[in-house]
């Protein structure tokens, strides 16, 4: 601290007696507003609070000269504010403390509307965040010993620039790392900001766009940045049934799971690799050498090897710090609220409707791990069907999910030991539970199977429950899409209509495409029809033949939905098969060359395969692209009415990006605003996605207020709904009903009308023609979601 004050009074000094410097004239009048001691303060503070949590490259640079700067900016304005009002300044204080805190972002909002200077510019503030940056990367060291006694000085801050990737550079802030292990190891981040956490009392009921969720702290109940057209548009929407379901879902009681968070804190003091768990010892980094013009060409190969060994090593352990930062956090929150009796989880909306816990860090949207230490806090009799259920759950958790429901509770009946030795000895036993797809979602679950049987004297139906059971879509986004087209053939892939067991759409593309790829690689071409392109097809062919599985296909089948380009399949099924091929090629190099060379092969056959199984959703989404791209280049970013009646407004524009050379490094500020052309591509090509996510956000929000009105406890993540074991059987009805009285509706046919009515000189393509799907039929599908 103290050598910063230092160098910071040097700082000031040289603007003060004109000592020429790079950007000293722009930066200089706002780095004398405030004394050293202040400036030192507001820096390190925000240099700590920021890297300590950071990923694997640390603090992006011109996030990190923001955040610097706009704390000065506020400090130096509440100083203004108060000179302005004298007197009167308690009054403007309390109303700025009204919900017990004092933001940067509150005093600069209120700056801006009573001060000529309340806003600063930009670029001044990357100028002026760089310097202290830079000052403080040079002032500020700190001493370290090895184990045997030697000490060494090194800088407590560095800056660097780090290829993201082959095209993108980053400049990132970084702490050193035994300096983040001194903070991990005290405990530093066990504790959240409050605006962060769970709240002990019901959430304020949404009533306005801002107003609901905390009772004190402001949110709006949707976000989005810089479009004062989407705040317009909120304002004169009529969103009661919108805000009711947002209402319902924060109504729901939680508490933790006291039994499972001791499970997962054991393990984690022990340094235990458990579940999801992250390493607590980092990987060793093997040395490497720089590469010298006089090494001999044939030392290359190997050096390039041990070079690529290095930088993955140093990478892994960044990743598994910046796991143990998350890990931390959330097990801090978990023992904050072990003894709380409830909790809630207020809801807000991304700019499409897609509900999330406006607490971001402990909610059940996290990984398995936050899952496992949350259930309900309402207890309800399980009953034989929930008891069925429960036993559906563990099997699905363990991964046995392509069964049918009776198999799957047999599947759970026939462990039942390794079930009473996992809830009993969770860490010392045979830990059955680990070895489960969602392991500690599979402890809380056997667990509650154990306490149904023994504490019911063999009357499980008897035991009151408070285990969250889950029923999941399936590849909900083809469910939508074939609803939309009617399509019967993608609907029966995914479970719209009934049968005996699901139907895994994976494994169906994963099929079809290792039938083509087996075809290809069986007789190499021969005669007048034989070409270098075909023997090259031939060949690759020959390198992928039986290393396709469901595995290397299922992102792009999964992302086929979103609009996924064959660049972005191509490089989702190349990452999967440098796994195949790590184990196939010596050199790391050759194996990532070969994956490359044959990716391109798997992803045109995959990609045909699914547009053989779903033309109906090709032809969809075609269309809504199309739409988007026609509404762009009117130069109006594509809008939509869900039919809950919530506006949306795509947010994809071009420009509003100004580059800023700071005394470190260039940094590029995007502004966000109305007033920017939108950008033609990205309307189109994210509008299908979109479009559909706002479909299946209704699709949850009116499942959501079907089981309010019946009294019952219900919540989602996305397209996997959550009801107590007992209430399973009324939750599947109404999220089937709900799907089919939303489909029901003339969707496509409403949001045609509605362009034409906006854009009459347009000329938008009739809707495609639909299939033979009977909507109906979706009440009785067994596996619609399961």
């Amino acid at each position: 601290y103290t050598p910063l004050v230092a160098a910071i009074e040097v700082e000031q000094h040289a603007f003060i007696h004109k000592v020429k410097g790079t950007d000293r004239a722009l930066y200089g009048p706002f780095l004398v507003q405030l004394t050293a001691d202040k400036l030192a303060v507001i820096t390190v503070h925000a240099l700590i609070n920021r890297t300590v949590t950071a990923g694997q490259y640390g603090a992006p640079f011109a996030s990190m000269c923001r955040v610097i700067a706009e704390a000065i900016e506020a400090e130096v304005n509440l100083r203004e504010l108060k000179n302005k009002y004298g007197k009167d300044f308690k009054h403007i204080y309390s109303k700025l403390t009204a919900n017990g805190t004092l933001s940067t972002r509150k005093i600069n909002m209120r700056a801006r509307l009573a001060l000529e200077d309340g806003q600063w510019d930009e670029a001044i503030k990357m100028k002026l965040g760089a310097v202290l940056i830079n000052t403080s990367c040079q002032a500020l060291e700190a001493k370290f010993t090895d184990a045997y006694g030697n000490e060494r000085i090194e800088p407590a801050f560095t800056h660097s620039m780090d290829q993201l990737s082959y095209r993108t550079m980053m400049g990132h802030v970084r702490l050193h790392p035994e300096l983040k292990e001194r903070f991990m190891s005290a405990g530093g981040l066990s504790e959240s900001n409050p605006r962060n956490l769970p709240m002990l009392v019901e959430p304020r009921p949404w009533t306005k766009f801002d107003k609901g969720g905390f009772l004190k702290l402001r949110s709006r109940v949707m976000r989005f940045k810089g479009s004062r057209s989407q705040v317009d548009a909120l304002r004169d929407a009529s969103l009661d049934r919108v805000f009711e379901g947002l209402n319902s879902l924060g109504r729901v009681r939680w508490r933790i799971n006291a039994e499972v968070l001791d499970s997962v804190q054991q393990a984690w003091d022990a340094k235990l690799e458990v579940g999801d768990l992250p390493k607590q010892v980092d990987y060793e980094v093997p040395p490497v050498g720089e590469w010298s013009a006089e090494q001999k060409e044939e030392e290359l190969d190997s050096w390039r090897k041990a070079n690529y060994l290095h930088k993955r090593a140093k990478q892994m352990n960044s990743d598994l710090h910046s796991l143990r930062c998350d890990t931390q956090i959330k097990l801090g929150i978990a023992q904050r609220f072990k003894d709380e009796e409830a909790f809630y989880f207020p809801f807000n909306m991304d700019f499409r409707g897609r509900a999330y816990p406006i607490p971001p860090n402990l909610n059940h949207l996290g990984d398995d791990m936050s899952r496992g230490v949350l259930t309900f806090a309402e207890k309800r009799e399980l009953g034989e069907r929930g008891v069925f259920w429960l036993k559906v759950q563990l099997a699905n958790l363990a991964g046995f999910d392509k069964a049918s429901f009776a198999d799957r509770a047999a599947w759970t009946e026939g462990r039942m030991a390794e079930i009473y030795d996992s809830a009993r000895r969770p860490i010392d036993g045979d830990r059955f539970w680990a070895t489960c797809e969602n392991p500690w979602q599979a402890l809380a679950t056997c667990k509650e199977v154990v306490r149904a049987y023994e504490s019911t004297n063999g009357h499980p139906e008897r035991f009151l429950s408070d285990q969250p059971i889950h029923m999941d879509g399936s590849c909900n986004g083809l469910q939508h899409y074939a609803a939309l087209g009617r399509d019967e053939e993608g609907g029966r892939e995914v479970n719209l209509l009934d049968g005996e067991k699901p139907r895994d759409v994976y494994s169906g593309v994963c099929a079809i495409v290792v039938a083509k790829l087996a075809a290809l690689a069986k007789d190499k071409p021969k005669g007048p029809g034989a070409n270098k392109e075909s023997v090259k097809t031939h060949e690759l062919a020959k390198l992928v033949d039986g290393l396709i599985d469901r595995k290397v296909v299922k992102q792009t089948v999964m992302t086929s939905v979103y609009g996924v380009t064959f660049i972005g399949a191509k490089r989702q099924i190349q990452n999967r098969l440098e796994e195949k091929f790590e184990n196939v090629y010596e050199s790391p190099d050759e194996a990532e060359q070969v994956a490359y060379e044959c990716s391109g092969l798997v992803a045109t056959v995959t990609m045909d395969a699914l547009h053989e199984l779903f033309q109906g959703a090709r032809n969809t989404m075609a269309w809504l692209g199309n739409c988007a791209r026609l509404v762009s280049q009117q130069g109006h970013p594509m809008t939509w009415v869900t039919p809950l009646g919530l506006p949306v407004s795509q947010p994809y524009r071009r420009g509003g990006i100004m580059t800023v050379r700071t005394c470190l490094q260039t940094v590029q500020v995007v502004h966000q605003n109305d007033d920017l052309n939108v950008n033609v591509q990205r309307q189109r090509s994210a509008f299908p996605p979109n479009f559909v996510h706002s479909l299946d956000s209704t699709h949850m929000l009116i499942t959501a207020l079907k089981m309010e009105a019946q009294k019952i406890p219900f919540t989602a993540v996305h397209d996997s709904y959550w009801a107590h074991g007992c209430n399973v059987d009324e939750m599947n009805r109404a999220l089937r009903s709900s799907f089919v009285e939303l489909y029901s509706q003339p969707i496509l046919e409403d949001l045609l009308l509605n362009l034409r009515v906006r854009f009459p000189k347009v000329d938008f393509p009739e809707i495609p023609e639909r299939g033979s799907l009977k909507l109906p039929d979706v009440r009785n599908s067994t596996y619609f979601f399961n």
